[in-house]
């Protein structure tokens, strides 16, 4: 994992000067050994010039030269180098440090696919914030969000049941549809994180009019195994769903659900795992871009294949006086 500097928005100094001199450190190792081994060469043949080096004790100081190149590779990280343009973040907060980072470009585009995009506008909310409440240099935002559809039965997230208690069978349970907890994720969830995040782009657009806006929720059938985060059509973010039993609360009622956890510390340190297209590794490079084309491909046909009864009514957001004119 990269160090960050103290406002959580990059790479620190030292880390900085570690990577540059992990880059150059093989370079001048191999010139320093080259440069060593053809003066002992050249003392051997030249007798003139193995008198100079002899008289000078320079070739006695190759030794001493060697154990310095050693000294210099015991200092410098010894740690095999990472793999440029892969992240891997422990902690939701440094997939947030992304997202504020990517906010300062003229042309922001985020790409999501997820449940109901409740971590999205987590990580949007505080970009979006100070897009309301301060002059940017933002020219351009573009949302694509893909949600799951919640209207049509599904058995996961879905309800928990347990089974008649039988001999070898006591204490588990089936799986099955759950409209409750259907019903429960789009009113709590879906439907007030679009109202949420509608509320902070009209924030956006009263503060910052001269700024473009286009956001778009578009359901699928597909059910997400994992959400993804794209910021700017460069870097993508992956971090799968578990399942997690649990009982839930809704309408003075309780029911046991298997529910999609986000990934947790529960399964490791991992949280989110990041391809950077910018990478100079051509296999980071061709992972970026495989999430990405599934991600366009999904969201292109998902243009012309609609749910016949959406739980987005109007998944498409539309300026305060763009609306007052319709």
């Amino acid at each position: 994992m990269t160090s960050r500097d103290p406002s959580g928005d990059g790479p620190n100094r030292l880390a900085r000067i570690r990577d540059t001199l992990g880059e150059w450190k093989p370079r001048i190792v191999r010139g320093l050994l080259a440069l060593v081994a053809l003066l002992g060469v050249a003392a051997e043949l030249i007798d003139p010039l193995g008198d100079i080096l002899k008289g000078q004790q320079l070739l006695g100081g190759s030794f001493a030269a060697l154990m310095a190149l050693i000294l210099f590779d015991a200092i410098s990280e010894s740690e095999p180098k990472e793999i440029s343009g892969v992240h891997v973040f422990a902690d939701r907060s440094e997939l947030h440090a992304e997202f504020r980072k990517a906010f300062n470009a003229r042309f922001v585009r985020v790409d999501f696919s997820g449940f109901t995009m409740q971590t999205l506008l987590d990580a949007l909310r505080e970009p979006l914030e100070r897009m309301a409440d301060h002059e940017v240099r933002t020219v351009e935002l573009k949302l694509c969000v893909i949600i799951a559809h919640l209207n049509l039965p599904m058995g996961l997230p879905g309800g928990l049941v347990p089974v008649p208690r039988q001999e070898g069978q006591g204490g588990t349970f089936h799986f099955r549809d759950s409209p409750e907890n259907r019903e429960r994720m789009r009113d709590d969830f879906t439907q007030h994180n679009w109202r949420t995040l509608k509320e902070l782009l009209n924030r956006v657009h009263q503060r910052n009019p001269r700024i473009v806006i286009s956001c778009e929720i578009r359901e699928s059938p597909q059910l997400p195994e994992r959400k993804l985060y794209i910021l700017n059509q460069e870097c993508v973010f992956s971090t799968p769903y578990g399942i997690e039993p649990r009982t839930v609360s809704w309408h003075g009622g309780s029911y046991e659900i298997l529910d999609t956890e986000g990934f947790g510390p529960l399964y490791g340190q991992a949280r989110y795992i990041g391809w950077d297209l910018r990478s100079k590794s051509r296999s980071t490079k061709d992972i970026a871009e495989h999430h990405m084309e599934c991600h366009r491909n999904l969201w292109d046909k998902l243009g012309y294949i609609r749910p016949e009864r959406p739980v987005i009514d109007d998944p498409v957001w539309a300026s305060p006086d763009r609306r007052a004119a319709a």
